[in-house]
């Protein structure tokens, strides 16, 4: 009996960990000005993000661009930036659980105030980032 008991708590908590959980993106203030914040540009190619590594001043407004400059779809996979950075209201629902899809030849902006930290990025796209599509956002 108690290796049954034993084996239905371990099946338990490993199926707690199959639970996919969801990044929910924290909202800029209303009042946050994005008309003179610093425009970052990145651009997605095959397996590789340009800039690798983003520099951004923490509490500082940017419009982050995103360019998919070929014909197959990208992410920009950063759940740990976008759990700790604040979104614009308007740009919120282009973020699903930390990641941005950029269509093929598509472009995304994405206006935000960064908090600071060092963050991982990727694409999470079959084999992309184990092919060097990985990269870094260091905000200060």
């Amino acid at each position: 009996m108690t290796f049954r008991l034993a084996l239905t708590a371990i099946a338990l908590a490993l199926s707690a960990c199959a639970i996919p959980t969801t990044l929910t993106p924290q909202i800029a203030p209303a009042d946050t000005s994005f008309a003179s914040a610093q425009r970052i540009e990145v651009t997605l190619s095959n397996f590789a993000f340009d800039p690798q590594t983003i520099s951004l001043r923490a509490g500082q407004p940017v419009v982050l661009v995103l360019t998919n400059t070929t014909g197959r779809a990208h992410n920009f996979a950063a759940p740990d930036f976008f759990a700790a950075t604040q979104i614009a209201q308007s740009d919120a629902a282009v973020i699903a659980d930390g990641q941005v899809e950029v269509a093929p030849g598509g472009s995304v902006e994405l206006r935000l105030v960064p908090r600071a930290g060092a963050y991982d990025l990727e694409c999470t796209h079959v084999g992309h980032s184990i092919r060097g599509m990985i990269g870094s956002i260091v905000v200060r």
